[in-house]
């Protein structure tokens, strides 16, 4: 990105990315449900045909054997009582125009046609329903002995009736020469109507045998015509069956209808439809933040160090801005202390460089004599200057990661007695009681120089800040390092910024009366390299106790 302006490419946009992974993982999700759905429906679908199937079969199958063996359905109210109690469910045997014949619950009201559920007619059965012994058959193609030349044989053709004949209708032996010569009558003269040359014979089985190729669809039509007229009087007359359940059937939602597979279709699009306008919300809700988040980063890489983010949220996404708004505070303040510092080091360095700059013009005029007094002066300017540079060292080599330290036992009340006794002319010098008090045996791993120069800090600051006849007192424990005096304290205001560079809490007090500044900075960043803690309490007017946790 060049800009504030600039916008991530579609093709590579976290957006984009995590709309088409959520709507891949809905599509899919919706492809799968839906296969599953329509997979199930079809296992359902199929069991409850075949279950009805079976049902019907058995009705069916007991009707039409008794309507082979019968000639007529008086008798039959007995059989389908039985039907009705083994199937469970109500059973009507009605004629073809739907008046009822027999009806398991004594109901006599006439039924549709169109419901019924198969047709009872042993002279034509239903394969599906009904396997027959008698399936239909190509036309089969005989050598018949038969006369028509002088010494050859004819070929002649066994064309079948269309229907099939239940097995179990069965015509009587002494009738059966005649049935067969009435079959063969009729079915002539039906060929004989429909243009056709006449049959030569007809089997025991009911073909009937023809010597020409062509026109048997004809011929059998006529044949089951002929066979028709020849049996109707040995089976009971064609009626309908029907099979009701105890209940009206629950209505499916989902079948293979084209009206059940419009609505999965619809519902599938829905639910894809919904998942992906909720994929766009969520992926937009994580986008959206984020993109704030680069924006205010663009602000702060060009300087604008103000930018923040909006956080309005809980989660993951809203620590990642309250993140980002700590490191842009934390940022501005690094900045800005940056700025003080540069201006508080040209500023402390300015006046002494004046002076020394200053007396050496004057002596080179010749406006002052070069005597020891002006080089005392001079001295004391310059060792001022340096014990600034040497501050300002230490503290950048601490901000930098370079302070290193060389830890070994060091026996803290020791280092304070000996602490005490390097300030011993300067406190006698300001008319102020420079007290050591430790317990013996308090000994931590640190490093004695770097220690020893905290503590001396916080003694050279107790100093100068203690009045005449006030007194400055140093104790040690085990991991612990107090300086306490009775200065004039602290306000409370100036508490949490006393550890700040060139932070001092008289603003009046010059270099020279209030020292660099610098000092309990330094102190700060020795004990945190130590990994230990300063603190500063106060009571203004009464003591203030600087302590140190190791």
């Amino acid at each position: 990105m060049s800009g504030p302006s600039a916008r991530v490419p579609w093709r590579r946009s976290l957006f984009v990315r995590l709309f088409a992974l959520a709507a891949v993982i809905a599509l899919v999700a919706v492809v799968a449900t839906t296969w599953a759905t329509v997979r199930a429906t079809s296992v359902a679908v199929r069991e409850s045909q075949a279950a009805s199937l079976e049902v019907d079969a058995r009705a069916y199958d007991a009707l039409v054997e008794y309507a082979a063996t019968h000639r007529g359905w008086a008798g039959a109210a007995g059989l389908v009582d039985e039907l009705s109690a083994e199937l469970r469910r109500p059973v009507t045997v009605t004629d073809l125009t739907g008046t009822v014949l027999l009806d398991s619950d004594g109901r006599d009201a006439p039924r549709a046609p169109a419901d019924a559920r198969a047709r009872l007619d042993a002279l034509d059965v239903d394969p599906v329903l009904r396997e027959p012994l008698q399936p239909a058959t190509e036309p089969a193609e005989e050598l018949v002995a038969r006369p028509c030349d002088a010494t050859v044989r004819c070929r002649v053709y066994a064309v079948e009736p269309t229907g099939l004949v239940d097995s179990r209708v069965s015509v009587d032996a002494a009738d059966a020469k005649t049935a067969v010569a009435g079959l063969l009558r009729d079915t002539n003269q039906c060929l004989r109507t429909a243009g056709l040359r006449r049959a030569d014979a007809v089997r025991p089985d009911f073909a009937v045998l023809v010597d020409y190729r062509r026109g048997h669809d004809a011929v059998a039509q006529c044949a089951e015509q002929a066979r028709r007229d020849l049996l109707a009087s040995s089976v009971a007359p064609p009626a309908l069956l029907y099979l009701s359940a105890d209940a009206a059937p629950p209505e499916v939602l989902w079948d293979l209808s084209r009206a059940s597979q419009e609505r999965i279709g619809l519902l599938a699009g829905g639910v894809l439809l919904v998942t992906l306008l909720l994929c766009a919300l969520l992926a937009g809700s994580i986008v959206r933040p984020l993109r704030r988040m680069a924006t205010a980063a663009q602000q702060a890489g060009e300087g604008d160090l103000s930018a923040r983010v909006p956080v309005r949220r809980r989660d993951e996404v809203g620590e990642v801005g309250a993140a980002f708004n700590r490191m842009a505070e934390r940022r501005q303040a690094d900045d800005a202390a940056r700025t003080r510092l540069t201006s508080d080091v040209s500023h402390e360095l300015r006046t002494p460089l004046s002076n020394v700059r200053g007396w050496l013009e004057a002596a080179q005029d010749g406006l002052v004599e070069t005597d020891r007094e002006l080089l005392d002066s001079l001295h004391e300017e310059t060792l001022l200057l340096q014990r600034l540079v040497d501050d300002l060292r230490d503290l950048a080599v601490g901000d930098a990661g370079g302070l290193v330290l060389d830890l070994e036992p060091v026996d803290l009340a020791d280092l304070v007695e000996r602490t005490v006794q390097s300030f011993g002319g300067v406190a006698e010098a300001a008319g102020v009681t420079l007290l050591a008090t430790g317990e013996p045996g308090s000994v931590v791993d640190a490093d004695p120089v770097r220690l020893r120069q905290a503590v001396a800090n916080l003694v050279a600051n107790a100093v100068r800040h203690t009045p005449s006849g006030g007194t400055v007192t140093v104790r040690s424990a085990p991991g612990l390092v107090e300086v306490e005096d009775t200065g004039e304290g602290i306000p409370a205001a100036d508490l949490p910024h006393v550890f700040d560079r060139f932070r001092r809490v008289d603003p009046s007090r010059s270099r020279v009366t209030g020292g660099s500044g610098l000092g309990l900075a330094i102190v700060r960043q020795i004990v945190e390299a130590h990994r230990g803690t300063v603190t500063l309490e106060s009571d203004p007017g009464v003591r203030t106790v600087a302590t140190i946790r190791l």
